[in-house]
């Protein structure tokens, strides 16, 4: 157990970038042909992921690529803030790959209620809830809460962080680890209830990420602050361990829970330089 230090992800993208400027030149100086490129330029991005969030197969790839993008969506703020987010497609930093390059994803959110923070959080009048997907470099450890010590401990594969997830402090498992898919990927899931017993300020904090604490800790409408039940979904991005995940509060709408689910299926990788 030991407090982390969040890492530099400025440093990291940018040095994965040098490298591969540097990793390209060097391939181009060595080859025969001469491209010419006219207007300017290229840029590609390839978006990754597919699958239907009624789909209960398990699957090894990914069931779709999409076109490449000309332009790229708008950057969710990584601070935590009680904005209302308009409906839209925004981008997000997930995390790096071993040469320091990100790993980004794509997600969409429709219709009323919705608030911006480093991860969307959905509000109606009843309940709160949100999803999630990032690169974990921390679990929660001790009571959990956000000021408490955390385990840098992730395993090496998805079923090892799965096991470890399933042991988050104070929590008790409603779906045990079992094989499945998300996005069209093979992922290991596991449903989780985790208490919201932490003195305020503090909150509970499943995971650290790029993008900060991820928090799960919100006061319902009526000011009470009920369980929280949280699904983890585990996969292999390119060798990085990525976490895709979806909470509500106990006794939330099926509205809600759905809207969330339709949000966290059109989550899409995203790649290129």
């Amino acid at each position: 157990m030991q407090d982390v230090v969040c890492p530099d992800v400025a440093r990291l993208i940018v040095g994965g970038r040098a490298r591969k400027r540097r990793r390209n030149a060097t391939r181009a100086s060595s080859a025969a042909l001469v491209v010419v490129l006219v207007g300017g330029g290229a840029f590609g991005t390839t978006q990754l992921g597919g699958g239907n969030p009624e789909g209960s197969g398990i699957v090894d790839q990914p069931t779709s690529t999409a076109e490449a993008s000309e332009a790229a969506p708008a950057t969710l703020a990584a601070d935590p803030g009680r904005e209302d987010l308009e409906p839209g497609t925004y981008r997000v930093l997930v995390g790096s790959d071993s040469e320091g390059s990100p790993i980004e994803a794509d997600l969409t959110v429709a219709g009323p209620g919705w608030r911006s923070g480093n991860f969307p959080v959905l509000q109606d009048s009843e309940s709160v809830g949100g999803f999630g997907v990032y690169q974990p470099f921390a679990l929660a450890a001790a009571s959990g809460c956000s000021d408490d010590l955390v385990s840098t401990e992730l395993g090496e594969s998805p079923q090892s962080l799965a096991q470890l997830l399933a042991e988050l402090p104070g929590s008790t498992i409603r779906q045990p680890v079992t094989a499945g898919e998300v996005l069209g990927r093979y992922a290991v899931h596991l449903q989780l209830r985790i208490p919201q017993d932490c003195a305020a300020p503090e909150d509970y904090r499943p995971a650290e990420t790029p993008r900060g604490g991820r928090g799960i800790t919100y006061p319902r409408p009526d000011q009470k602050w009920p369980p929280v039940v949280m699904d983890f979904w585990v996969l292999e991005l390119d060798g990085v361990l990525v976490v895709v995940d979806s909470w509500h509060q106990v006794g939330a709408s099926a509205e809600l829970v759905n809207e969330i689910a339709r949000a966290r299926e059109s989550i899409r990788f995203v790649t290129g330089e």
